[in-house]
């Protein structure tokens, strides 16, 4: 559990930094980045899911805060020189549904591979 929490808190740091960086700081990604979005926001929602042992009222609610957070994302960038972009919350969007979708259905063999590997334990199964 402690290993998938910090996983967690990683993936939200990242998608802050590098959401938040300045345009001119030299980090820059290729002007198609809406794949990036998507996967970052794939594998930050998935792991919410893995947290929860359901779904549930309550993982809804953490997917939605995700979405609020892509929202006040996209919004700070506009005050750091950025631009915000409906096509980034859009990208964001999809990875949190494409997750959603994926856990729907594959869920319990993804549980089962991560309590073989130790990164959950069997409770969570």
């Amino acid at each position: 559990m402690n290993k998938l929490r910090f996983s967690i808190v990683c993936i939200f740091l990242i998608i802050t930094i590098l959401s938040l960086i300045p345009p001119k700081s030299g980090v820059e990604l290729p002007t198609n980045d809406k794949v990036g979005h998507c996967l970052a926001y794939l594998a930050f929602s998935m792991n919410c899911c893995l947290f929860f042992d359901k779904v549930t009222i309550k993982l809804l609610g953490f997917l939605l805060a995700i979405l609020a957070y892509s929202v006040l994302i996209e919004y700070t960038q506009g005050f750091i020189g950025r631009s915000s972009s409906i096509y980034d919350f859009i990208a964001n969007t999809s990875g949190v549904l494409t997750s959603l979708m994926i856990f729907t259905i594959f869920g319990s063999q993804i549980k089962e591979i991560l309590v073989k590997i130790k990164v959950i334990s069997q409770s969570k199964k």
